[in-house]
């Protein structure tokens, strides 16, 4: 027996009906940042806008708690830049404290900060940003777990050790010019496909045990270190 042809418009509005509330919850969930801030409880968050840190210490958005994701949207934190007193703390766009875990950072740039994202705890993610230092820079990016995809230029500070990204865990796809140290990596990591050029010191420095495989390093200092005993070190460029 043939379905009759009324019932599909129905069949449709009530599918319809059912997906509603399933989208609107996903929006729900979702925090805007427009403005920097303290976050202390766990959840997704979104930047709506371009944030600007004006302070001589502390982070523009500091995370207090475990679980939370934070997409910059493509928008940019920038900070105060020049020069900052290097004995005191100094300041951050995004830190996350040394007790928590499973902090994600993704797609946008951060600039003119001595220090980039900090994320002191395990099982982090930092992936898509584009980070340029200000100021006596140590890191663009500090963090253990997934570091890809991410590109760190002019991390310098006054005693030549500022580096582009420090990383334990898997590092992969990233850029690293013309800061100090270009890509320092942890023992027991993953260190695949990143590049790292024109840095002062080392362009990518590994600690062992390790695997580094399809790296490329050139016109630095000294172009790949690979410390220690039991690295794999596979189809790596680095004359």
């Amino acid at each position: 027996m043939r379905r009759p042809a009324a019932l599909f418009p129905i069949s449709l509005a009530l599918s319809a009906m059912m997906l509603a509330p399933v989208a609107g919850a996903r929006e729900q969930g979702l925090t805007e940042i427009e403005k920097c801030q303290t976050i202390s409880e766990p959840g997704s968050y979104k930047l709506v806008n371009n944030l600007t840190f004006k302070g001589a210490t502390g982070a523009c958005l500091a995370i207090t708690v475990d679980f939370v994701t934070i997409d910059l949207a493509g928008f940019t934190i920038s900070g105060p830049g020049g020069s900052l007193n290097p004995s005191a703390p100094l300041p951050n766009a995004i830190a996350a404290e040394d007790h928590t875990t499973g902090i994600a950072v993704r797609n946008g740039s951060i600039s003119g900060f001595p220090v980039g994202v900090e994320l002191s705890g395990d099982g982090s993610i930092v992936e898509g940003l584009r980070v340029s230092g200000g100021g006596p820079g140590p890191v663009g990016i500090s963090a253990t777990g997934i570091v890809r995809g991410n590109t760190v230029v002019g991390q310098h500070n006054f005693l030549g050790l500022g580096a582009g990204i420090i990383a334990t865990g898997i590092v992969t796809g990233n850029f690293a010019s013309r800061n100090d140290f270009g890509i320092e990596v942890g023992q027991g990591s993953t260190v695949i496909g990143n590049t790292a050029r024109n840095n002062g010191e080392f362009g990518i420095f590994v600690d062992c045990p390790s695997n580094a495989t399809d790296n490329t390093a050139v016109n630095n200092s000294v172009n790949l270190n690979l410390r220690g005993e039991g690295c794999n070190n596979t189809n790596n460029v680095a004359p």
